[in-house]
């Protein structure tokens, strides 16, 4: 039976070659479509708080100034403000101490023990409350995002006014950073421990 030439086209397989479109780059957004919450990915962000009735600025948690946030604008200003803000811990004095008090137990010539107040000098330090703050997260097993959470920034606000709580990025870097430096101490350690095994041996 003969074929069209109509049909015999038709049965044929199509081939489409379909238009080549451009991959989107991934990223993460800042705002929403719907007008939702901006993600707050920058460091910047730890030094200030939203303002529940104005989306277009931020409040310093130091001296409480308004700072534009538009999406468009960036985190410019933001970062900009916060090495100029002199009521910022990390801008003031780090050599200033503190006056503080300590509890220490004594024993009278009498036989009775009695706790009393003993002066203590205490220096504010950033680094070593951020290396303390990752030693706990390792040794309690908590989650990275633990320093994020409300009730932990508001402990440190009471606790420690001056100490700058960090977000879950840097504080996974600050564990990474002691699991190094441990490192370092334990192969340093083994390699004495091995030479003097070996100088033991010998005698």
């Amino acid at each position: 039976m003969d074929l069209s030439s109509d049909e015999s086209v038709s049965d044929q397989p199509k081939i489409v070659r379909e238009t080549p479109t451009k991959k989107k780059k991934k990223g993460k957004q800042i705002k929403s479509e719907g007008g939702g919450k901006r993600k707050k990915s920058s460091i910047a962000w730890d030094h200030f708080e939203t303002i529940s009735d104005d989306d277009s600025h931020v409040r310093c948690i130091y001296c409480s100034a308004k700072i534009g946030s538009l999406a468009k604008n960036g985190t410019t200003a933001m970062k900009r403000h916060t090495q100029t803000c002199k009521k910022a811990p990390f801008n003031l004095d780090k050599n200033q101490t503190v006056l503080n008090f300590e509890y220490k137990t004594r024993v009278n010539t009498d036989g009775t023990v009695e706790t009393i107040k003993v002066p203590k000098l205490w220096r504010f330090n950033q680094d070593e409350i951020r290396k303390a703050l990752a030693k706990m997260l390792i040794v309690d097993e908590l989650p990275f995002s633990f320093v994020e959470h409300e009730g932990f920034r508001h402990f440190c606000k009471v606790a420690i006014p001056d100490f700058v709580p960090v977000s879950c990025s840097t504080i996974t870097r600050d564990c990474y950073g002691l699991y190094i430096e441990k490192r370092k101490q334990l192969k340093s350690f083994f390699k004495n421990l091995s030479s003097r095994v070996c100088l033991t041996t010998d005698t």
